[in-house]
Order: structure tokens, then sequence, then C-alpha cells
């Protein structure tokens, strides 16, 4: 191999004729694509230099005569060739391999020395030939698995939903099962439980099962399929720190260290599980030393790593929080806090694998998102590890007035339905503490919000009196009256209000309105729907009332009413004048189309089964109004869409009038809806694959279908249908989606007391070793909480409320 030093400008020089470069003499600085090595020397730029184009490329798919699949044994990239290539040189087909060139071992070799050994010799005249073929067959079989076995890892997970080695990943899961006529693990996979007598399946022991998949979770680690093998050490960890296993956690985190790439801050998580342990066992000197640990490594989280930093911020500021280290939890998530849908994936995911209650269905709500979703998730993490008080406090100090209602919300939520399962009353005195922390329109709306949870869970009398309470905190606040466009020099000098408190106010009304509804009391629920509309229509003007103006300062005559209506008395003041004018005009329209936005979501939200008449009652009341500042254009959005779906066979009638209203021209739902309608009648009707289909179809954010893939998983699971949450998981194509998916179907099958299946399939060759290792997790997870608390039977889940 060359020395990396040369520089890469000399290249076809220095292989004429090599140059001696004195010692003293300062190196030349040389470019480098910075993923194609992270040290300052390359030892395989003289392979890359001496490559020729006789080498065979590899494909990225398998073509007809070239099915022949060979491994990249650098980079661990797939290709595809003709079987003719064994034994001759190939090029890996992922550019940024640091050795593209490599031999394509010869799998039958040891079999046609076997062959010719056992051809009958008419005469042996020694036995060191023998001797000699045995010890080179040792040797290169020694050699061949230290070779494909002892391979640095090359992990790309900080961005996990859309990388090119993901992709290839998923692929490759695939190609097992093509002979396959139907995914159907529970049919195809030869392994089963542990059978006594004829085909009768014993029980499994929970503690049987827990020591094996540990075992197992170490195996899988080792192999060089893994995805990224700091991963799954990382996982490895973790699972003997939720088993309890203190000393084999640590060491499977100290072998975090030995696999490439370094990512020394996935010690955090099995630190933190391991941290949970001696904050319940009092272990001071142990829990001060893991403190100074996850502090220092803490430092090295990447800014921006995904999944993987949104993961660990909110278990990492929760355990900060209960051992008494607030300050850094709040400084920790301010850093990482996000509000897209990657962070609110991460969230829900984190929220159930640290609380066990693992039923998406009921947590995640595809139509609205969490401002702060770490600082939420960190609030309920305190509270399902037994901190309550620690999480009230810490609900309170979200710096953003929607984040912290949005974080105090749920934690009064959880004392509601605490209360109402340990078959307590649910008084008013349990969630009075956190009006302290709110405003009066944050605190109706957390009582709102409760009074809903207890309908759903059938306690009335105390809904009533929740609703009642939440109504008494707005007694004395006036509902805001509609943005409205007047003459030229009040529009020019208008100011639009704050958005979002409108908007939580918005919200509070129509919580109020879905319990009223939900109670029976139809006219209450029409009065706050009303309140609600107006509330957002407080906001910003309405689409039509901005446009007419737009319209208006292009009439020709304009210039001269502007100047008549603010006095100017120059051309130059009324050319300036007009144009900070039509740049005002242009903000408003942009807040107008806000307005609408926003007003299409309230309704959407609004339009369940009980006020979805009201709903239509106020889209028409809009569009025939003779006030343009109240008129907006509901009838050309996706609302009637939504309305008629809300109501399906419910409302028949409804549904025609819409449908003769709008000429039979009903505008589509948007893409979101669409796929969630179709994707949950196929889930309903048996069809998981094609539901799966869609979803890898769907050109939707991944992390958005994550969320919907984990709704709809929860869907079988509720039901207890295995074989079609294992088609459906089969079928995802994102095999990050399907860690998550597998690890939620392990631990909720553990928790309904249902071992037996999910540990056949995560035994058989399925899936690849990470999922497997993930699924594993999930189970031990299982295993660990079904014995702090027995789960109780389970019951059909109750239509979702709609959630911050």
């Amino acid at each position: 191999m060359s020395s990396s030093r040369k520089s890469t400008a000399g290249k076809t020089t220095a292989a004429k004729q090599p140059v001696q470069v004195p010692t003293d003499q300062k190196n030349p600085t040389i470019k480098r694509n910075r993923r194609e090595t992270v040290s300052d020397d390359d030892p395989f730029e003289l392979e890359r230099q001496q490559q020729t184009s006789k080498v065979i490329p590899l494909l990225r798919k398998p073509e007809k005569g070239k099915m022949f699949r060979v491994v990249c044994p650098m980079c661990d990239t797939a290709g595809f060739a003709s079987t003719k290539v064994v034994g001759k040189e190939v090029k890996c087909r992922n550019p940024e391999c640091l050795a593209p060139v490599f031999m394509v071992p010869d799998s039958d070799a040891q079999d046609r020395k076997s062959t010719e050994q056992v051809k009958p010799q008419t005469k042996i005249n020694s036995k060191l030939p023998l001797i000699a073929v045995t010890l080179l067959i040792a040797a290169s079989l020694g050699g061949a698995y230290f070779y494909f076995t002892d391979v640095k890892d090359a992990s790309d997970l900080n961005k996990p939903f859309d990388l090119p080695a993901i992709n290839q990943a998923a692929q490759k899961s695939f190609f097992n099962d093509n002979d396959k006529s139907k995914v159907n693990p529970l049919e195809n996979n030869p392994k089963s439980s542990q059978t006594t007598g004829k085909n009768k399946a014993t029980p499994l022991s929970p503690a049987l099962v827990q020591k094996e998949a540990l075992e197992t979770i170490v195996e899988l680690s080792r192999t060089r399929e893994n995805r990224s093998k700091p991963f799954s050490r990382r996982l490895a960890a973790e699972a003997y720190a939720v088993a309890g296993d203190i000393k084999s956690s640590q060491e499977q985190i100290e072998r975090i260290d030995a696999v490439s790439p370094p990512l020394p801050f996935y010690k955090i998580f099995p630190l933190v599980e391991i941290g949970w342990i001696q904050l319940r066992e009092k272990d001071e000197s142990g829990l001060k030393q893991t403190l100074e640990q996850t502090e220092q490594l803490a430092k090295q989280i990447p800014a921006f790593g995904g999944r993987d930093s949104l993961d660990l911020v909110a278990r990492l500021a929760a355990f900060w929080v209960a051992a008494g280290k607030e300050e850094p939890a709040v400084d920790l998530i301010k850093k990482y806090q996000e509000e897209n849908s990657l962070a609110q994936l991460s969230a829900y995911l984190q929220i159930a694998h640290e609380t066990n209650q693992y039923n998406f269905d009921s947590l995640v709500d595809l139509h609205r998102h969490w401002d702060s979703p770490q600082w939420v998730a960190t609030t309920l993490i305190l509270i399902a590890r037994g901190y309550p008080q620690e999480a009230l406090n810490w609900a309170a100090l979200a710096p953003e007035s929607m984040g912290r209602t949005e974080a105090v919300t749920q934690w009064a939520l959880s004392q509601v339905e605490h209360a109402v399962k340990a078959k307590q009353k649910p008084e008013i005195s349990r969630i009075q503490p956190a009006e302290m922390k709110l405003s009066s329109t944050g605190s109706a709306f957390v009582y709102a919000r409760c009074a809903r949870k207890l309908i759903s869970l059938k306690q009335l009398e105390a809904a009533r009196i929740f609703l009642t309470k939440s109504k008494s905190f707005l007694a004395n606040t006036p509902v805001p009256a509609p943005i409205t466009l007047g003459d030229i020099k009040s529009v020019n000098e208008m100011t639009l209000p704050l958005a979002s408190p409108l908007e939580m106010l918005a919200q509070t009304y129509l919580q109020i309105a879905c319990a009223e509804s939900e109670l029976g009391q139809n006219a209450e629920a029409v009065k706050f729907l009303k309140d609600s509309v107006q509330s957002i229509r407080a906001i910003a003007p309405s689409v039509v009332a901005t446009q007419n103006k737009i319209n208006e300062s292009s009439n020709f005559n304009f210039q001269d009413q502007f100047k008549d209506a603010l006095n100017l008395d120059t051309a130059d003041r009324v050319r300036r004048g007009v144009n900070n004018y039509r740049k005002q005009l242009r903000n408003l329209k942009s807040a107008a189309d806000n307005r609408l936005i926003l007003l299409v979501k309230l309704l959407s939200q609004a339009s369940q089964p009980q006020l979805a008449t009201e709903t239509w009652k106020l889209v028409l009341e809009s569009q025939e109004s003779a006030n343009d500042n109240l008129k907006d254009s509901l009838l050309e959005t996706s609302l009637p869409a939504v309305i008629i779906q809300a109501v399906d066979q419910k409302n028949d009638e409804l549904k025609t009038q819409i449908k003769q209203t709008l000429k039979d021209k009903v505008p589509e739902l948007s893409k979101e809806d669409k796929l969630i309608h179709q994707t949950t009648s196929l889930i309903k009707n048996g069809k998981p694959e094609q539901a799966a289909h869609d979803i890898n179809q769907s050109d939707l954010k991944k992390s958005w279908k994550g969320q919907l893939s984990l709704k709809l998983l929860s869907t079988l699971m509720n039901e207890s249908q295995f074989d079609q949450a294992i088609q459906f998981v089969t079928a995802i194509k994102d095999p990050v989606l399907r860690e998550d998916m597998l690890n939620t179907i392990g631990a909720d099958a553990a928790l309904q007391g249902k071992i037996a299946p999910i540990k056949k399939i995560l035994d058989g060759n399925l899936y690849t070793p990470t999922e497997r290792i993930s699924g594993y997790l999930g189970l031990i997870c299982g295993i660990q909480a079904s014995k702090n608390e027995q789960p109780a039977g389970r019951t059909a889940p109750q239509e979702q409320s709609k959630n911050l």
C-alpha cells in the first residue's frame, strides 16, 4: 500500500517516478471527501489508483441471469451479478467504499475438495500430504471466518429515515422470502414453540424466555448483517439493564466503544436504565457515578442526530429531574427540542417504551401535534417512574405557554385516569395544583380535557363537575370579535394580534363544545363551537375580504384615493405609501390563508358524528354571509369530504345534502386523510399487506407514515391479530420502522401474556439481526412490566378524543 501523504494532485507523476520528501518539509494539503475516511491516512489510496476497468461492477438490483448476491466485505453493501463472478474480482457499487475491488470467494470450493478427497486411491506412500492439506483447510476456514465476521461497522443511524444504507437493508430483508406465496411467518417459519407429547404446546417460562432472549441478542449483535453494530450493542446493554442485570449491561456498554463508528453517546441509553435502578434501590454511590457519566457523555450528543438525539433527550431529562438535576435537564430539552413529525414520532415511542403503554391507537393523534413533544414525553416518563410531583413541576417549567399547557394537561389526565383505575372518586382536588401553573384559558382547557377523559371512562357525573369548572374560568373572558377590514387608513395602520393565544382559546372552546355534545347538551355545544370559530376569525381577516382589498389597490385611480385618505402632499410620498400599503396587504393575505387553514383544522376536529350537522351549518352560513369579513371559502377545501367521512353510514341525509350543494363535485380529502382512510379500511378488512403497500408507495413524510403505521399496528394488536400484525410489519419497507414495530409487538404480546407467538417469529430468520434484537428487547420490556402489574383484560379502545 502506498502512503496517503502523497498529494492527490500528483498521483500520475508519483506513479512513474517516486519522489523523496525531506522529513522536515511540510506536508502538502490533501483535499479529501469528508465521508471517505475518519483518519488522516488513507491506506487504500494505491489500491484505488490501480483499479482497472477489467473488474466486474455489481448491480444494485437483481436482473435476469444476474441473481447471484454478493456482499462487499469492507462496507457490507450488497450487489448482484451472475454466478460466473465466483473467484473473480468485482467492484462494490458503493462509490464511497474504501476498498471497492475484491474477489468473490468460492463457497463451493470446500465441497469440491471434500469430493476429491473421498476418491479411492490405489496407494498412499505418506501421510504428510494429508496432514498438510488438513492444516491448509483449517487455516483457510479460520482466516475466512475472521475476515468475514471481524469488520468495522459503518452506521448512518443519525438520519434513520432517509439514508441509502437503510433502503438497501430494506431490500435485503425481502430477498430470502421471494419464493413464498404469502408473507405469513406463522405458516412459513419451520421453528415452533416447545412441545410435548402429540404437538401439545407447553407453557413458556417468562424467566427462561428472557434468559434466552438476552443470550440471542448478544449473539445477533456480533453478526456482520447488522444495520449498525453500535446500535445493536446499545440495545443489548439496554436489554440487560431492563432485566436488572447491571453487571452484564456494563459489559455491553464497554463493547459500544469496541465497534465502529465511534458513538459514545449511545452509552447514555443503558446508563439511564441503570440509573433508575440505582434510584429505586437508593444506591447513592452508584447513582453519583452514573450521573457523572451521563453528564460527560451528554456533551457528545450530536447537535442534530435525528431519531438518536430525539429518543435520548426525553429519557435523560426525566432521569436527571428525578435525581434532582432539574436545571441541566431544562437546558438539554431546550437545546434539542424539535416540533417536526420526526420529533412527534420519537415522543410517542419513548412514552410507550417508558410507560409500557403500547396502545398507539389512542396515543397517536394524526391531525394535531404537540408544540413541545419532548417536554411532554419527559413529563409522562416521570409520572410512569413514580415522580408525579416532579412531573408537574417540570411541566410548569416549559418556556412557551402552549407547551406548558400541553405538558400540564397530560399530567392532569394521568391523575384522573389513575384515580378511576384505582376505583377512587376522581375529584377536582386531584388536579387543582395545575391551576397555579397556567393562565385562566389554560386551566379551562385542562378541565375540559379531563371532562372528556371521564366521559370516555363512563364517569359522567364527575365529567359534568369538571366541565362546569372549565367554563367558570372563561366567565370573565369575552369572546373575541372577528377581524374587520375597514377603509384604506385603517388597513394601512392595522396590526394583527398574536395568533397563539387566540388559537389556544379556540381549542378550549372546542373541547368544551365536544364535551357538551358527548353529554347530550347540543344547544350548549353549538354555542361553544361558534365561539371557537369566532376566536379563529379574530386572528386575521378572511381571504375574501383581503383579496377584495388587493383588487381595489390595482385600480387606475387608487393612487388618488390613497393620497386623499392619508392627506399626502407629494407624488413621491404617495408612491412610497402605496408600495407600503400593498406590502401590508400581502402580509394580511398570508395571515388570512393561515386563518383558513386553522379554521379547516378546527372544524375537521369538530366533525365528529355528534357535531357533524352543526359543523355543516356553519360552513353554509359562512358561504352565504353578506359580510366579507365572515365569509370563508370552506366549500372549496377538504372539509366537506371530512364531514362525509366522519358521518359514514350514520347520516345518509347529511351526506346527500352536502353532495347536492356541491353538485356531486366534493373536493378530495387531503393526502394524509386519504391514506388514513384507505389503510384503516384495509386493516379492518383483513388486508394488512395491501395497507403496508399503500404506505410504502405514499410520498408523505416517512416519520408521519411511521405514526400511522404504529396506529394501525395497535389496531391489530388490540384484537390480538398477531398473524396479520406480522404480515403488516414484514411488508413495510422501512427497516427502522420495522424495528420499532417489532419492539412494540414484543412488548405488547408479553403484556397480553402471549409470549409464544412472538418468540416463534423472532427465533426464525424472517427479519434482519437488528430487527430481531429490537423485537427481543420489546419482549424483555413486556416481561418485566408484567411482573410489576398484571394487565387487565383488553377491551375495545374508546373512540379517540383529539389530543393537543
